[in-house]
């Protein structure tokens, strides 16, 4: 997965002058006009006069962060158009004319930007067509009431007027086109994939409302109710929706910036993520890009998908839904199925999904030198095995030959009397009896025999009866796969190895072997002087064995408290492997 890095100015360049130009025009024209006519209340005048500052001021951070230019460019143009119809308490022809026939040019951006959500992209034909005519109604009515009405004097919202023909019709006319733009949003609201109604439905109910508002303003108009009750109406409509839409993008760039902010977080939530089950990185995933119905899908042989859980996913024409496959090379890592909403979101989701990718790419090759490993460890256990069947079969067996002879060549020199012979075939064999000793040893520490054909407990036994009682121990009667066996009977010989060595001589070594759920936690203790370095070659390497059979080892070793060494290993038997003989005692 590539990416791409787009080169031009930065959003704010331009959002920025633009913006502070857009208010200090729209600042110029409320203090233009204010004063004309019959005085009103100041609320009345600071929805008025305000209505187009927190749509400017909106518009601009959206633009400046630059994830919904078209958006912020349009709430921008809103707020700016809105001041247009002040420009009627001019005294100058022009630009009343000007005033009057762009009085309600704001309205046709209104319902530009409410089909616009949430991209500010019109999505077909009928959107360019609705827009287009909301324009055309909202500047022609106004034409063609200048050009029949021959309007004049100074009008203001708070000045009250003759309710013309014209009048009626362009109230109506705008009416019609608010019930119009409503059904399209709900329909739109209703239908929409969850991922987009959870990030702009608030948006969307701010629209409808507003536009429910600005029919009543129109109805109200029609019916020449009188100026009070319109102002009453226009004054909910204009500050309601002005702050309700102001706020709502802007919780929604907030909502947006959050979901920024999670998959920001990935890394760290994922950095620790190599053999753990997957369906944390799924679930991780899905809270980050705001989308609970997303999974993660794994390429199995012939083309086939499935699910974490195994199960076979067949792809769906769902409109709804969308798939990502995530590759590296040539090779499949995952697909990820998602809303097909989340599209939209652009540059989080692509970043989330190439984390993703990174993850996926990091359990492949955990998974690859973990298997790797094991099956050095079965290698190492297997030829470690055979040695110790050579030894006991082939050279012990030799030496108990020899020691045999020359326990008949003892008897013949002590009934011949040569007593000289005697001792040194005496001496002799008590010799050959300790070679052959060291060597059972050596044997065993290869790979007990006890081991694998009695089990843990009875191999922990023999260890412990070979340390005259200072070691204890508590292994159940029970048997766990051969490697397993194999590297928890390491743990605890080198464990109890180091005691006796480095411990002072009273120190007593516990052993407890406890099955936990599927793991399996060897613990071995001791009292003695504490200080074990954990990086040293025994140990070490130990770490490195009980790593390679999928497990851990921690060492705690404070000077003068004594060692304890705690390894977990996965005790559960591989799918479809035969279970090993029972322990049958001895």
């Amino acid at each position: 997965m590539g990416s791409t890095v787009r080169g031009g100015p930065m959003p704010g360049v331009v959002a920025v002058p633009v913006t502070l130009a857009a208010l200090a025009a729209a600042g110029w024209a409320a203090i233009a006009s204010w004063g004309t006519g019959p005085p009103s209340a100041l609320w009345t005048d600071l929805a008025y006069r305000g209505f187009g500052v927190p749509l400017i001021v909106a518009g601009g951070v959206l633009w400046t962060r630059g994830s919904r230019t078209r958006v912020g460019v349009l709430l921008i143009a809103l707020g700016l158009t809105y001041y247009l119809q002040f420009l009627r308490t001019s005294d100058h022809p022009f630009l009343f004319a000007v005033g009057f026939c762009l009085a309600f040019l704001y309205v046709g951006v209104f319902g530009h930007l409410a089909l616009g959500l949430p991209s500010g992209r019109l999505r077909g034909a009928g959107d360019r067509v609705y827009v287009a005519v909301c324009y055309l109604a909202c500047v022609g009515t106004q034409v063609g009431r200048y050009l029949a009405d021959r309007p004049s004097g100074t009008w203001n919202y708070n000045i009250g007027q003759v309710n013309t023909r014209w009048a009626i019709a362009s109230s109506l006319i705008l009416a019609a086109l608010g019930v119009t733009g409503i059904v399209i949003v709900l329909r739109r609201l209703l239908v929409a994939l969850a991922v987009r109604r959870r990030r702009t439905g608030p948006v969307w109910a701010v629209m409808i409302i507003a536009g429910v508002l600005l029919i009543a303003s129109a109805l109200t108009s029609a019916m020449g109710l009188p100026l009070d009750l319109r102002l009453v109406v226009e004054v909910l409509m204009l500050g309601g929706s002005a702050l309700g839409l102001a706020v709502a993008y802007l919780v929604s760039a907030g909502l947006q910036w959050r979901r920024e902010m999670h998959i920001a977080e990935l890394p760290a939530r994922l950095g620790k993520l190599h053999a753990a089950p997957l369906d944390t990185l799924q679930a991780s995933l899905a809270e980050a890009v705001g989308d609970p119905t997303l999974r993660l899908l794994l390429p199995r042989q012939g083309g086939t998908l499935t699910g974490l859980s195994g199960d076979r996913v067949d792809r769906t024409g769902d409109p709804a839904r969308a798939i990502t496959p995530i590759s590296r090379g040539d090779g499949l890592l995952c697909v990820i199925e998602h809303d097909a909403a989340l599209a939209e979101t652009g540059r989080t989701t692509a970043i989330a999904f190439a984390l993703t990718g990174l993850v996926m790419e990091n359990v492949r090759l955990y998974t690859q030198v973990s298997e790797s490993r094991q099956r050095l460890l079965e290698a190492e256990l297997a030829e470690r095995r055979r040695i110790e069947r050579a030894l006991h079969d082939g050279a012990q067996q030799g030496f108990f030959a020899v020691l045999t002879l020359l326990g008949m060549a003892h008897s013949r020199a002590v009934s011949d009397g040569s007593d000289a012979l005697a001792d040194l075939l005496d001496t002799t064999r008590c010799q050959l009896t300790e070679s052959i000793a060291a060597l059972r040893d050596l044997s065993q520490g290869l790979h007990p025999h006890s081991l694998e054909r009695y089990g843990l407990r009875q191999t922990v036994a023999d260890l412990a009866r070979n340390h005259a009682g200072r070691v204890t121990y508590e292994v159940p009667d029970r048997r766990w796969p051969h490697d397993v066996e194999s590297t928890a009977y390491f743990v605890i010989a080198e464990g109890v190895t180091n005691a006796v060595k480095h411990a002072v001589p009273d120190a007593a070594v516990r052993v407890a072997v406890t099955p936990d759920g599927d793991d399996l936690v060897v613990t071995v203790t001791d009292d003695g002087q504490g200080g074990a370095d954990a990086r040293g070659g025994g140990l070490r390497g130990l770490t490195e064995r009980v790593a390679a059979a999928g497990g851990e080892l921690r060492v705690d070793s404070p000077r003068g408290v004594g060692t304890r060494l705690v390894a977990r290993l996965p005790g559960e038997f591989p799918a479809g492997s035969p279970d090993p003989p029972k322990g049958d005692g001895r």
